[in-house]
């Protein structure tokens, strides 16, 4: 892995598990202090962040842990909503036995860690980007992706306070199930549901 990249994940990793939250500052010499590597490769490696989002680069002020308004938590949650929806619509022809047994794995495995908030994240992602990923369209995929990752500091939140894992009608399983059943339309609006459950209580952590 190269300098870079170490940066990198060494600084999704505390955004993603909620070490570094919105708005504070990616200390660019405390980073490469941490893995021994210069600065030039930390600074790329936030530049690359940017991109993704979930970083923010001030000239003068350097960069921070990507924040947004309550506006634009929703939006985003709206926009997550309407691409996962249409992945999961266009996966639908693709995905079979096999599919099907890997998302019951995935739904298995959410259901067995929910005492420990850090491993129910990662599970509950991991459910999302497999299925999102049986659409076979690198764009979206790239894209639904995205999303994720700048609302993970304000779903994480969400679930630490709350520790409501799942709504009544509209849990992994319904989707799951839904699934199952092979209809595109409603795959597709049982997962644009999904995503925006709880969409307002979460926009009020902005």
């Amino acid at each position: 892995m190269s300098p870079i990249e170490r940066a990198y994940h060494y600084i999704l990793e505390a955004i993603l598990s909620g070490e570094l939250v919105p708005g504070m500052r990616v200390a660019t010499e405390t980073v490469a202090e941490d893995l021994g590597i210069s600065r030039m490769p930390v600074r790329d490696a936030l530049r690359q962040l940017e991109g993704d989002g979930v970083v923010t680069i001030v000239a003068n002020r350097g960069a921070s842990v990507a924040e947004f308004t309550t506006e634009e938590v929703v939006e985003l949650i709206e926009m997550r909503a309407v691409l996962e929806g249409l992945a999961a619509r266009m996966a639908l022809p693709i995905i079979g036995p096999t599919q099907i047994a890997e998302l019951e794995h995935l739904l298995w495995r959410m259901d067995n860690v929910q005492e420990d908030l850090s491993a129910w994240i990662t599970a509950h992602d991991e459910f999302h980007n497999y299925l999102t990923a049986c659409c076979e369209k690198p764009l979206l995929i790239q894209e639904a992706q995205r999303m994720r990752l700048m609302l993970r500091p304000y779903f994480r939140k969400f679930y630490a306070e709350s520790r409501e894992f799942e709504i009544a009608g509209l849990e992994h399983r319904t989707i799951v199930d839904t699934v199952k059943i092979g209809d595109t339309e409603a795959v597709e609006n049982v997962v644009r549901a999904h995503v925006r459950q709880n969409v307002d209580n979460i926009a009020t952590l902005a």
